[in-house]
């Protein structure tokens, strides 16, 4: 399976639609913070698209929103974020501040205000599960297919999402295709098929995890309504694919905006390198 992203944003990809190609555009937001780390907020609007048209990265750059005020609340203090330019990611611009840091269990509330939108989350860091295991399943030909293993705790109500980062490839983590487990259907210990990675405005490889590559792999807990958008993410990744026009919720639990905003629980990022099996 080879195609193409012509979003690069997952969160823009969500808001192209058949109706936004008449000219409607929508808030759009991308934000994270976990356990020991600083919030990461993305602002921009929705592309309308002529049906045919590809997207390119200046057309991306045009949309970004700079001048948004975005700020983060822990119930006790609220902090304004400062806009600085960032090339790990793309569009290279963030929102972020070092005097705000996640901790396990605590709510964060998000609050986003760009020209006439307004936009708010409130999300919440869970308890993070460790990695126990990784190691390799298969090879072919030079793709590999990994297992990365922990045991879900007794008590319901856990969700999971894979995050991977290759060395040389990758300035930041991406998603995981295919990783987004509730325990619902979980008994203790578990492994989980890893087999590509999800690098927005690139081929879509399916599997692209090659012998030799040196991976950092993390595993994030997170509330049910981050966990529900990444499933739908994940149909807007299957539609685009096989050239499908699906229309789904990706509003997440943002109110005035496309996106999410997740609070995630990480124990540790493990290092792997890929070899042969039994190696």
């Amino acid at each position: 399976m080879k195609k193409y992203l012509h979003i690069v944003l997952l969160l823009l990809l969500a808001a192209c639609s058949r109706k936004e190609e008449m000219g409607d555009s929508h808030l759009v937001v991308e934000g994270w913070i976990e356990n020991g780390d600083h919030p990461v907020v993305m602002v921009s609007e929705s592309i309308g698209l002529a049906t045919g048209r590809k997207m390119y990265p200046k057309d991306i750059l045009d949309h970004i929103g700079k001048w948004a005020k975005v700020s983060v609340s822990d119930g006790e203090k609220t902090e304004i974020l400062t806009g600085i330019a960032d090339s790990r990611y793309f569009p290279p611009y963030i929102f972020t501040s070092s005097n705000i840091t996640g901790e396990v269990g605590k709510t964060y509330t998000l609050k986003v205000e760009y020209k006439d939108y307004k936009a708010e989350a409130t999300t919440t860091i869970p308890e993070p599960v460790p990695i126990e295991k990784v190691y390799v399943q298969s090879v072919t030909d030079t793709t590999a297919s990994l297992r990365l293993c922990f045991t879900d705790p007794p008590e319901l109500g856990n969700y999971y999402k894979v995050f991977t980062k290759t060395e040389e490839i990758d300035s930041h983590y991406h998603p995981s295709a295919l990783t987004n487990i509730s325990d619902e259907s979980l008994d203790g210990y578990t492994e989980v098929f890893l087999y590509s990675t999800q690098r927005l405005m690139d081929s879509i490889d399916m599997p692209n995890i090659h012998i030799g590559d040196v991976m950092w792999i993390k595993l994030c807990t997170m509330d049910r309504e981050s966990f529900d958008y990444w499933n739908n993410f994940e149909v807007m990744i299957a539609s685009n694919a096989f050239n499908m026009f699906y229309e789904t919720d990706m509003s997440g639990n943002l109110h005035g905006a496309m996106g999410y905003w997740a609070g995630y629980g990480v124990d540790k990022e493990v290092k792997f390198t890929v070899t042969e099996p039994n190696e």
